[in-house]
């Protein structure tokens, strides 16, 4: 999705009330301040998505509502709101709006929360740009946003390379992840979209030091430095939990959950780092994965 950079649209009941927020930050020097009616934003998004939309329904919470649902994903949303009502926050929190304000807001602080909003949505707009140059060079995968098969085991093999070579009694562990029903969707954008979650809930249970990626077509792995048995439990019961919720639309036209077996192996003198491997597929087809209570603590 491309945006304008830097780009703020203001959408309100009235134009006023626009006007009376563009003055308070036109002066910081923002690229580009668009001011909307919430009937023109109904009518008609703009075809190119600013990076930061602030909406201030002045009461008409039925339109903020129904123009959350309209704003591209991807797109920051600043919202103020006349009073605080728990539902409409939720609404709009699940919407993607991350910024949920009463009014009387400080003049001070509006524009400082613009400011990060807008550097934020930058360094997200960078982190892509070097995620879509890994991608082109084989790094990263574009079908879940983990590394590669062949990056992954050239991590693994250096690890366990490197820990064989010191003969310390350094800690490693290796998660792998087999999901049975990917295929199974009603089309090839939904197995896209199923990919792109698993990829994502994969990383966000991981910690920063994990290494994360496809284990060939069917798989994934979790490398854990400076993680024993215990540790790569732990993560294994976290993954069933998550992927627990987890569901999508089957080429039957039904709902259904994916099918996950985890596998835990654990570093204790492997003169391969393919013995590790072994392991933990061994440790798959001995210990299917059906909820949480599978993967015992040791």
């Amino acid at each position: 999705m491309k945006q304008a950079p830097d780009a703020i649209y203001i959408i309100t009941a009235s134009p006023a009330r626009a006007e009376a927020l563009k003055q308070t930050i036109v002066l910081r020097g923002f690229d580009e301040i668009v001011c909307l009616s919430l009937v023109e934003a109904l009518r008609a998004f703009p075809p190119t998505p600013p990076a930061l939309v602030i909406v201030d329904p002045e009461g008409e919470v039925r339109s903020l509502l129904a123009l959350m649902e309209l704003i591209p994903q991807g797109v920051k949303r600043l919202v103020l709101s006349d009073e605080f009502d728990e539902a409409v926050f939720l609404a709009c929190h699940d919407a993607g709006a991350r910024d949920f304000m009463v009014k009387p807001v400080p003049e001070a602080y509006l524009v400082s929360r613009v400011i990060s909003t807008l550097q934020e949505c930058r360094l997200e707009q960078i982190s892509a740009q070097k995620d879509q140059i890994l991608i082109e060079m084989g790094v990263i995968s574009p079908r879940s946003g983990l590394l590669t098969t062949p990056h992954l085991l050239k991590q693994l093999k250096q690890m366990t390379e490197a820990l064989s070579a010191n003969a310390s009694d350094g800690a490693l562990s290796l998660l792998i992840v087999e999901l049975e029903g990917c295929q199974n969707t009603n089309s090839e954008t939904a197995e896209a979209a199923l990919m792109a979650q698993v990829g994502a809930l994969l990383k966000d249970s991981a910690r920063g030091l994990d290494w994360v990626g496809e284990y060939f077509m069917d798989k994934y792995a979790i490398v854990l430095p400076q993680t024993g048995k215990r540790g790569a439990t732990a993560l294994g019961r976290r993954l069933l939990e998550r992927f627990s919720d987890l569901s999508f639309l089957n080429a039957e036209g039904s709902m259904q959950k994916l099918r996950v077996r985890i596998g835990i192996a654990e570093y204790s003198g492997c003169r391969h780092y393919e013995d590790l491997l072994s392991q933990a597929l061994q440790q798959l087809q001995l210990a299917p994965g059906e909820n949480p209570g599978s993967l015992k603590p040791v």
